[in-house]
């Protein structure tokens, strides 16, 4: 797991994370999810590599509802912070994971998809009772699939969706904690968006019908918490706004940037014209160019496809753009001259590129820009 400090003097290369920041984007999300919801934090793939030890309790104090991860591994790595919420798994279990989530000692609650994952579910929730002489009711979230296409009954069906969905109201062992599902393109496609959240609105009157209605809902991710109406008990599930990304872009006035990212000068060299920089010698220099070398990388994460896409850090008072090919653990700049080794440059946030400007540039997404933080990329919490 990478380092997770106060001290960020120490580190060649780190990523700070906001406290306040966090806690003004819960209370956005907060506000957004009304008076009758909730949020649930998503903090998988480590937080979206930002650090679950750095971020989890800080939204843990801050009163978020519950957590979500992918897996039981990260599950467990989330309690281990001393959490009292409910933790959510957002991935399917393998059949051999079943057994450790049945048997954990704290809330975790495991996506439902389909009749006979619930009847697994079951059986062997009744098989771990009877051998721990200890009766286990097990919480699960009953997935729909209203457009997605990646888990969860497929509502199309409404017969095989109530089908699929009754062992959740007959079965002992069982409590449906919630219904959910998932919005593929809220921040793309609103048409679409809003003809899947009336299915799905439509689908938990058709469940609620049949005696199958949970204690909430939950169906809005990030994009969907920033631009659909609330329904009722719906908690949202918030991820990339917490860490102030927010991935529709004229709403990101309400949220407050809790990511930056430093590294620093190892080298200053002058480099007379004609000169390569990097491999392949994509950039030659036309002119004595003061050229700082920083101690980063795409073993960093930080992305090689920024090589000759125009990027820029923050150093030295001013934008420095970034000359050649990113290499493995290095990086260099054009600098002013009175940049000096161990000077520290701003590679994101702060008064460097945005997160979004930084993936744009390299065809991607802030989402993996952050879960792409390599293990040497200590995490710093900024009080």
């Amino acid at each position: 797991m990478p380092p997770v400090t106060d001290t960020p003097d120490v580190h060649r290369t780190w990523v700070e994370v906001e406290a306040s920041a966090l806690r003004h984007n819960l209370g956005v999300a907060r506000e957004l999810a009304g008076p009758q919801g909730g949020v649930i934090a998503v903090v998988k793939a480590d937080a979206y590599g930002l650090g679950v030890a750095t971020v989890v309790p800080e939204l843990a104090a801050a009163g978020v509802d519950a957590f979500a991860v992918a897996t039981m591994d990260e599950a467990r790595d989330v309690h281990a912070l001393g959490v009292t919420q409910p933790i959510y798994l957002l991935s399917p279990a393998l059949p051999s994971e079943r057994a450790d989530i049945i048997a954990a000692d704290f809330t975790v609650i495991p996506a439902v998809s389909s009749f006979e994952e619930a009847v697994r579910y079951s059986f062997e929730t009744i098989t771990y009772s009877a051998h721990a002489l200890k009766r286990k009711i097990l919480p699960v979230h009953l997935v729909l699939d209203t457009g997605m296409g990646r888990i969860g009954v497929k509502t199309e069906f409404t017969e095989l969706m109530l089908r699929d969905a009754k062992p959740l109201a007959e079965y002992p062992a069982l409590r449906l904690d919630s219904v959910a599902s998932h919005f593929p393109s809220a921040d793309e496609d609103p048409a679409f968006t809003a003809e899947q959240l009336r299915r799905y609105l439509e689908r938990l009157e058709q469940l609620a019908g049949a005696g199958i209605q949970g204690n909430h809902h939950h169906v809005a991710n990030s994009a969907g918490t920033l631009t659909q109406p609330r329904t009722g008990r719906e908690w949202v599930r918030t991820g990339i706004m917490l860490y102030g990304v927010s991935p529709v872009p004229e709403k990101q006035p309400l949220l407050r940037p809790a990511i930056t990212w430093h590294a620093r000068v190892a080298l200053v060299r002058k480099l007379s014209a004609g000169h390569g920089v990097s491999y392949g010698r994509t950039f030659i220099t036309d002119r004595w160019t003061n050229v700082a070398t920083l101690t980063v990388g795409y073993a960093d994460g930080y992305p090689r496809h920024l090589s000759g896409q125009g990027a820029w850090v923050w150093l030295g008072g001013q934008r420095c753009p970034v000359l050649g090919r990113v290499t493995m653990d290095q990086i260099m700049v054009e600098a002013p001259d009175h940049v000096r080794p161990g000077d520290v440059a701003t590679l994101l946030g702060g008064e460097g590129p945005s997160a979004t400007e930084v993936a744009t540039r390299a065809g991607t997404i802030p989402y993996e820009i952050f879960c792409c933080l390599g293990r040497r990329v200590a995490r710093v919490l900024k009080r």
